[in-house]
């Protein structure tokens, strides 16, 4: 017996001195010089507006007697960088860009902050600061679709028109039938173990420095075939992908969206109250995104009164960059009317 528990305690000890020398071996294999870019916390002269205690890092374009336009980035836990091609609303409205609470530029903040209800109040009050007692017309692309109509439910008196571009899952029925394909393959593995041994390296500026350098490395790669996120694009072609970014939140993405899809479905409910709004909404869809696009899209404008669908022809899930004239115009003729 006691040769047994010798034998076994040498395996152990064998296994976890691979375990720590292989960790040791990856760490220094991954040196390097990561980063991720300050945010206003870090650096004051970043472009930033601060609305109950709360500060984004945010940006205006038109003049500011125009009617207000709101951008809301996807994620969630991206930034607007990728949505600036929509500064060519900015010949006749006034167009506000932020990063969301905890997102992008703007401060990081603890993760019990970043929840759904926070990001609809963030949202009104940048409403109520730009809008001036008018209402506002709002265009949400993605995670920013899911506030955007959450937002709506709530507050529908401050909406004049709203855009739903392509908005993820609204429900918790249809949570359930968003499922990416995800192949496990070595290549894809590598890359998870290259993003993690290389975010240890990342200066820590910020508690959340090494995760959102992980999540973005990660989740961006344009290299990595089999991507999950392939099928958000043209010809399932995650390089035909536009990651500009400032700087991602992984925090952000978890508490927002990873903890619902995987946990409490009800909190993916962002259609309470929508029906209060009785105006035309805009729902745009890339033609080729065959995760969340036409097909998801046409079955989810039914969750509210008044709809109209536009598909984005030759354009993905970042139909703004791609198609930028085709979006543009839609939006306007929408606006106008």
């Amino acid at each position: 017996m006691k040769n047994i528990l010798k034998v076994i305690i040498k395996v152990i000890i064998g296994i976890t001195a691979s375990i720590l020398g292989l960790y040791i071996v990856l760490y220094f294999a991954n040196s390097g010089d990561y980063a991720v870019n300050k945010t206003v916390a870090q650096d004051k002269s970043i472009p930033h507006i601060t609305l109950n205690d709360v500060t984004f890092h945010a940006e205006t374009f038109g003049i500011d007697t125009n009617q207000v336009v709101i951008v809301l980035h996807g994620g969630p836990g991206n930034d607007y960088k990728y949505l600036l091609d929509l500064k060519a609303l900015a010949k006749n409205y006034y167009v506000v860009f932020y990063d969301q609470r905890g997102t992008g530029l703007s401060p990081r903040v603890p993760a019990e902050q970043l929840t759904k209800e926070n990001m609809i109040e963030d949202l009104h009050s940048i409403v109520e600061h730009y809008g001036n007692g008018n209402k506002v017309n709002i265009i949400g692309h993605s995670w920013g679709g899911m506030l955007g109509s959450a937002y709506l439910g709530k507050y529908p008196e401050t909406v004049n028109k709203i855009v739903l571009a392509e908005p993820g899952p609204l429900t918790p029925e249809f949570a359930q039938q968003y499922e990416p394909q995800v192949t496990l393959s070595w290549e894809l593995i590598s890359h998870l173990v290259k993003s993690y041994f290389r975010s240890l390296h990342v200066e820590e500026i910020d508690e959340q420095a090494q995760t959102d350098y992980f999540f973005a490395t990660f989740a961006t790669d344009t290299n990595v075939s089999d991507h999950p996120l392939a099928g958000y694009f043209c010809d399932q072609n995650i390089s035909n992908a536009n990651f500009n970014h400032w700087r991602y939140s992984g925090t952000t993405s978890y508490e927002l969206m990873m903890k619902g899809m995987s946990g409490d479905m009800q909190t993916m409910n962002f259609v309470k109250g929508v029906d209060q709004y009785k105006e035309e909404i805009l729902f745009l869809a890339g033609e080729c995104n065959i995760l969340i696009g036409p097909d998801f899209q046409k079955e989810q404008l039914k969750l509210f009164n008044n709809t109209e669908l536009v598909v984005i022809p030759n354009a993905g899930h970042f139909m703004f960059s791609e198609q930028q004239e085709a979006c543009v115009e839609t939006i306007e003729k929408y606006f106008k009317e």
